[in-house]
């Protein structure tokens, strides 16, 4: 690790970004030992920056480019080697997906300037698989188009958003396919883009009847863990470098599992490689020896610091939301929480099912939640449009948790 930090310090002295950033003595550190005192790197750093600013190497040396979408400011840019996209590619072959010859991977992810289609198509040809480029949010392959490609082409593996894999389960569903009956070829499934807490993970492994295995990435960073088949998530520590910091960023927290903010470091990269990078979750490391043989450090991923919701003086994380949600022993198509009179509001697209259940829903979320909790029926289409499984209707990201600022009164 010491010998990639040195060679990554010194990639950093052909970024304009970081030529500006790092002081002179700052860039003299070779040691990653010393690598607290170097100067974070922020989202509103690399906006600032800019793509051309973030490039470490000539421009004729990179061959793809990529760009994060928030919901507010600019976005930030990512340059991609071949070496970077291999690497990228190797780090999800190192999943419980086990991509192998003779594989149809089905790739969901949306083929556009966000990373995840494209890493695991890389991942796909290292392996000697087919790839079934079904992106999603266009209308070349609808819902319907979608699960007729699954049976058709008896396809082994699946990736895409959480979301989608939900959605394509009631579209199967909804054309009367008993869904792990009517795809026997299917053994595994791949997500990333959002939080996946475990009670999620399982519920999309009962509706589907194989595996769910977890990336954890982004398109700055590329994938920085991957799950494997025990359901524990490895950082790919050859090619980054994870601390945890407290919230107050004075310090790391202290090891064994404490949460805290994350910070990133990528060893390899090449095209714009990043310096403790402070991406916006909170994450706990743990070190493990985990039965699949791999050592090393276990990530958890509690969701976006943005996304937190402070209610009654008590910090709840995406995780803890999620994780209550998708314990409920009936779920609805769609939902989205808000803060309200010391408790929560949860809205609740239940189409065809009765009212009469909220309640009793909404003590359970209250018990696992410790907070008062209200549970109301949304207007039909309101937060997710049925129509998408059956026409050829472009698929959009969710929105769960919304922030007071956001709310409408």
């Amino acid at each position: 690790m010491s010998v990639k930090f040195t060679a990554l310090m010194e990639r950093l002295e052909q970024s304009p970004f970081y030529r500006q950033h790092l002081s002179a003595e700052e860039r003299e550190i070779r040691d990653i030992s010393r690598i607290g005192e170097l100067p974070l790197t922020t989202k509103d750093h690399l906006r600032e920056a800019g793509p051309w600013n973030l490039l470490a190497v000539p421009p004729e040396a990179v061959c793809q480019y990529f760009e994060t979408f928030g919901t507010t400011g600019l976005p930030a840019s990512a340059w991609y080697t071949v070496r970077d996209l291999e690497a990228g590619g190797r780090q999800i072959g190192d999943s419980g997906l086990r991509l192998r010859p003779g594989d149809r991977l089905l790739n969901r992810f949306p083929y556009a300037l966000s990373l995840p289609a494209h890493l695991v198509q890389q991942a796909a040809r290292q392996a000697g698989a087919c790839v079934l480029p079904a992106s999603s949010r266009n209308t070349m392959t609808p819902y319907p188009r979608v699960i007729e490609l699954l049976r058709k082409l008896k396809v082994t593996v699946m990736t895409g958003l959480p979301r989608e894999m939900e959605i394509l389960a009631e579209t199967a569903r909804l054309h009367g396919l008993g869904r792990r009956e009517d795809f026997p070829h299917l053994r595994a499934i791949g997500v990333a883009g959002e939080l996946l807490a475990e009670a999620r993970r399982k519920k999309i492994e009962e509706l589907w009847g194989v595996p769910v295995y977890n990336l954890y990435g982004s398109t700055e960073t590329a994938n920085i863990a991957a799950m494997c088949e025990h359901g524990v998530l490895h950082v790919a520590e050859e090619d980054f470098f994870v601390e945890v910091l407290q919230e107050d960023l004075s310090a790391s927290v202290e090891p064994g599992g404490g949460k805290g903010l994350a910070v990133i470091t990528t060893l390899t990269h090449e095209g714009s490689p990043l310096l403790r990078y402070l991406n916006g979750d909170v994450i706990s490391l743990e070190e493990v020896s985990c039965p699949c043989g791999r050592s090393g450090h276990r990530l958890t991923h509690y969701g976006r610091q943005l996304d937190r919701l402070e209610v009654a003086g008590r910090i709840l994380e995406p995780a803890d939301i999620h994780d209550a949600v998708y314990s409920l022993p009936d779920l609805p198509d769609a939902w989205k929480v808000t803060p309200a009179q010391g408790g929560l509001r949860f809205t609740f697209e239940w189409p065809d099912k009765d009212a009469g259940v909220l309640p009793r829903l909404a003590a359970i979320l209250a018990e696992k939640l410790q907070l008062p909790v209200v549970v109301e029926p949304g207007e039909p289409g309101a937060l997710f449009d049925r129509r998408l499984l059956l026409e050829r209707q472009v698929s959009t990201k969710p929105l769960y948790i919304v922030k007071p600022a956001e709310v409408v009164l």
